[in-house]
């Protein structure tokens, strides 16, 4: 008598499918934690390849906070670093393009500087003299001209550009300061970026808060130091209010305007904006924002 054969098919896709599935699933949500993959080299006009620059802080930062030692051992930063030492800035063809090259080079010169004098704590750790030495040495190559963080933020971007929105883009490794964005800017999308910082700026109880307790505003000093850059806009109050989203928060913004309400700026917390571990730092003096005193 012939025996029947058992037909196992049924059995075998289900077994084949419980398989694969997990590992899809697992594939995918692997991905979405991933950093971008390595850029296909494109440089600009001006050689810089700013999509660099874009994976490099889409691999390297977090809620805010640098790994600097993962940025470090990444050869693409040394390589973006001597793109901008040796860029061709007036051979871009707009205003924003030059800008957008501008803010970017400012955020990598100041993960430059932690990284080179190695700092664990603070940038004020730099001088025991001057806490904010860390902004005026003359140490970061820009289209072959050696220049300081306060050269490039006060004599060239504020003065030429005139856009109060460049003080929630650069960033100077503070806790405090506005949250390093994780992408480049790009001439053609900068103002569009910085008005996005603007408003995540603005929505940030870190930065704009109203102490019912104490009846005041507390906001970021920021906008105390370099108050005269905001004039254009009617100052720094009606450019907050026109970006929160809590009506509660405009209203009581719209009391200050008036003096109505007290507006207080909060301490700066000078802490190094680090994945690792830092201290909250409040030392030293609170007279300067992401370099020497505004408005010198």
């Amino acid at each position: 008598m012939k025996k029947e054969k058992t037909y196992y098919g049924p059995y075998f896709w289900l077994c084949l499918i419980a398989f694969i599935v997990p590992i899809f699933v697992a594939y995918k949500a692997f991905d979405k934690v991933l950093p971008t993959t390595k850029p296909v080299p494109h440089p600009d006009a001006s050689g810089v390849d700013h999509g660099v620059w874009d994976y490099l802080l889409k691999a390297y930062v977090e809620n805010g906070l640098v790994d600097y030692e993962g940025m470090k051992r990444d050869y693409l930063f040394k390589k973006y670093l001597q793109q901008l030492g040796s860029a061709d800035i007036e051979a871009l063809a707009t205003e924003d393009e030059r800008l957008a090259l501008y803010c970017n080079a400012y955020n990598a010169f100041v993960i430059n500087g932690v990284i080179t004098h190695k700092i664990k704590a603070t940038v004020q750790e730099i001088s025991t003299e001057d806490p904010f030495a860390f902004f005026a040495l003359k140490e970061h190559v820009l289209a072959n001209r050696t220049l300081s963080l306060n050269e490039l933020e006060h004599n060239i971007i504020r003065p030429t550009f005139k856009e109060p929105r460049v003080h929630v883009g650069l960033v100077c490794a503070a806790k405090s300061c506005p949250t390093i964005r994780v992408e480049a800017f790009i001439g053609s999308r900068i103002r569009e970026q910085l008005e996005d910082q603007a408003i995540l700026f603005a929505n940030n109880p870190t930065h704009v808060r109203f102490n019912e307790k104490e009846n005041v505003i507390y906001l970021n000093a920021i906008l105390n130091w370099y108050a005269k850059d905001w004039d254009a806009s009617g100052g720094y109050l009606p450019w907050i209010k026109k970006r929160v989203n809590d009506s509660s928060l405009a209203r009581q913004i719209t009391l200050a305007e008036s003096k109505g309400l007290t507006v207080k700026f909060s301490a700066y917390d000078w802490a190094l904006n680090t994945q690792g571990k830092s201290a909250s730092y409040y030392g030293g003096k609170t007279a300067a924002g992401s370099g020497s005193i505004p408005n010198e």
